[in-house]
């Protein structure tokens, strides 16, 4: 019986979503691509999941598309078109999924896997980790929302070198530009991943989803408008259960215990 392109899998209320095709170095196939979309509908619809880490099996997160699958030859702009359609909605559910994604990179997250990554709320990457937007080394255009998320987390002159260049970067120089949130010895990446996601899925998970739906607007909204959307979600906050027990926990002088809802 054959490994499953994508491991899925919940404890204590974190779901680990580990890409699993190594040999292929997780570049994005159809079984890869199928089973995030299925990963994600179930953490979407599961109130018991409250964070969720992203990762890959092998020697690499993820090396790009799956070049033996790209439509080229000389097919047609709407076939491409097609292809690539295939692969959107995973993508859109990825970054507005209302409660947090960290994605643990190890090796390669090159081309779309360098876009998977960067539309996590948190990188937290191995010292053995290369970034690169590759695209341009087989004559492609940056997708998968790499050319949405790049320029709002390094800003626009960097956005560009990066994607002009195709550069490879390391995993302090992605720190650096504001990428990654930390860099860890290989053999201690899962388990600090596993200790935020941990600490996240504690959280009042209403709250932080509110929070995070607002912040990926942020650079749409004025801020006449984001102070409208604040207090529009301030009162779902305050009709929620966590943030009763929130206000008797503060009061009580004990660490609150959120159930989620």
């Amino acid at each position: 019986m054959s490994e499953p392109a994508v491991i899925f899998e919940v404890e204590n209320g974190v779901a680990t979503i580990t890409l699993n095709e190594p040999k292929q170095m997780n570049a994005l196939s159809e079984g890869i691509i199928e089973g995030l979309k299925t990963s994600l509908a179930r953490i979407k619809e599961d109130p018991d999941i409250r964070a969720v880490i992203l990762t890959g099996s092998g020697r690499a997160f993820c090396a790009g598309g799956d070049i033996k699958g790209f439509p080229g030859n000389g097919s047609n702009a709407a076939i491409s078109r097609e292809y690539m359609k295939f692969g959107l909605p995973f993508m859109v559910d990825l970054a507005q999924l209302e409660k947090p994604v960290i994605a643990a990179v190890h090796g390669y997250a090159v081309g779309a896997g360098f876009s998977i990554a960067i539309a996590s709320d948190i990188i937290i990457a191995s010292e053995n980790s290369t970034f690169a937007m590759s695209f341009n080394k087989v004559g492609l255009v940056p997708d998968l929302g790499g050319l949405y998320h790049l320029p709002r987390i390094v800003g626009m002159a960097r956005a560009k070198e990066l994607a002009l260049t195709g550069r490879s970067i390391t995993p302090y120089e992605a720190k650096e530009y504001g990428l990654v949130l930390d860099v860890v010895p290989h053999e201690e990446l899962l388990d600090k991943a596993k200790e935020l996601a941990t600490k996240l899925a504690e959280g009042a998970t209403q709250a932080l989803g509110l929070t995070k739906h607002i912040l990926n607007r942020s650079y749409e909204l004025s801020l006449e408008q984001v102070l409208r959307e604040e207090a529009m979600a301030q009162a779902i906050a305050f009709s929620t259960n966590d943030h009763k027990e929130g206000v008797k926990s503060f009061f009580e002088k004990r660490k609150p215990s959120f159930a989620g809802n």
